[in-house]
């Protein structure tokens, strides 16, 4: 049996559980800030997220499984295919294209005892 991959519904509700995100509309489409800050976008297909991200860590996943990962707007941000990654992965990658947005006083606030992170 394959495991459940998430869709874009979960990704937004991760995104709005994290200090200071609110939704809005980046060139026609929904888009996750956190004060005032891109840092994911929910195409159209439905299908996919795209993250803010380096270009390093673009190339690394590019070249690991350029199917998955998609290069948009020019090697700033990472689109993620949802239904060729485990869950784990794209918690970590929204909360990394979180933190490169927020303000640093706001990015210490997620960090939870334990090193638990909220849960979507």
């Amino acid at each position: 049996m394959t495991a459940r991959r998430w869709t874009q519904d979960e990704v937004r509700r991760l995104a709005l559980s994290l200090p200071e995100t609110h939704e809005a509309s980046h060139f026609g489409r929904p888009d996750l800030r956190v004060r005032n800050k891109v840092f994911a976008t929910l195409p159209q297909d439905g299908r996919t997220v795209n993250l803010k991200t380096t270009p390093v860590e673009l190339d690394l996943l590019r070249r690991r499984d350029p199917d998955t990962f998609l290069d948009v707007w020019d090697g700033r941000w990472i689109g993620v295919v949802l239904e060729r990654v485990e869950p784990e992965t794209v918690r970590e990658m929204l909360i990394e294209s979180w933190s490169r947005a927020a303000p640093k006083s706001v990015a210490a606030r997620l960090r939870m005892p334990e090193g638990r992170e909220p849960a979507p």
